[in-house]
């Protein structure tokens, strides 16, 4: 029984997932040296002194808290949403269509697209979103 092209896929993908692990681990030391970050619970208070209503801060930091791990980044408001908090485009996406779910809003249509800002940080990205709720009760 000789080796088939398939015996290497377990080494390939091992491969891979040191690489990951390897990258994630350098773009958190990167990103704690870059900036002081903050606790969730001070990042909140932060939010919500600039002017973000608590339940919008509260989706906020539960749509991308799972981002900054457990406690591994400390979350900052200049945080660029792709670039530090490594969020993909889509993903973002999803969030504002729970928020607009969530907080009862109408949902976008083709001839209506939602325009997402870019780039987007997080104190920006909760700002977006309290936004959406001003337009409405406004």
């Amino acid at each position: 029984m000789g080796w088939g092209p398939l015996a290497f896929v377990p080494v390939i993908l091992g491969a891979i997932g040191i690489g990951a692990f390897i990258w994630e681990k350098r773009r958190t030391r990167c990103l704690t040296a870059k900036r002081q970050g903050m606790s969730p619970s001070a990042l909140l208070d932060w939010l919500i002194a600039a002017g973000i209503s608590e339940p919008v801060a509260d989706f906020v930091w539960d749509a991308l808290g799972r981002y900054y791990g457990e406690g591994d980044i400390p979350p900052h408001p200049d945080d660029d949403l792709s670039e530090d908090a490594g969020i993909d485009p889509e993903d973002i996406e999803d969030f504002v269509a729970a928020f607009f779910d969530d907080f009862s809003l109408p949902q976008p249509s083709k001839n209506d697209p939602e325009i997402i800002p870019k780039p987007l940080t997080l104190a920006g990205f909760a700002q977006y979103l309290q936004s959406k709720l001003g337009e409405t009760t406004a």
